[in-house]
């Protein structure tokens, strides 16, 4: 299991290993649609991944497919569970499972929650750091790692 500090001052530890997994309370989803990573503009933070919370009684693959949606408008297939990683905060330990997912239609939705909707680049961002359109959450070594685990970097 990797750690490493996230822009907030947390320690993040990040795995690929399912051996080193455990039960999730958030979701984080890269989804793919005709090969391009489908990413959300948060309202207040802006751009990154679709994911969220789990609800009560929901399974981590039921939470990234809702959450999918909710942020996109996207119908998922191929949902694969590729990763996990953990925040280490002063209010307590967020876990979330990391999904990669083929999407097979978006569809034109309200969107209610706090996402204005999917973002979809020509090519592929990676040198997101310094960028401001990016969320804070996409600023830490999750994103990138997560690529080249996914040999896209």
């Amino acid at each position: 299991m990797e750690s490493y500090q996230d822009q907030l001052g947390n320690t993040v530890f990040l795995t690929f290993n399912p051996a080193e997994f455990t039960e999730p309370g958030h979701v984080l989803i890269l989804p793919f649609y005709r090969g391009k990573l489908v990413f959300i503009r948060h309202r207040t933070r802006g751009i990154e991944l679709p994911g969220g919370k789990m609800e009560p009684g929901e399974t981590p693959l039921a939470a990234a497919v809702r959450e999918t949606y909710e942020e996109t408008g996207a119908s998922l297939t191929e949902i694969k569970l590729i990763g996990q990683y953990i925040v280490e905060m002063p209010s307590g330990r967020m876990v979330k499972a990391i999904y990669t997912a083929v999407v097979d239609q978006l569809h034109p939705v309200t969107f209610t929650t706090d996402t204005l909707g999917p973002v979809i680049f020509d090519e592929l961002p990676v040198e997101i750091k310094d960028h401001p359109e990016f969320s804070i959450y996409m600023k830490d070594q999750v994103y990138p790692r997560t690529l080249s685990f996914l040999g896209l970097i």
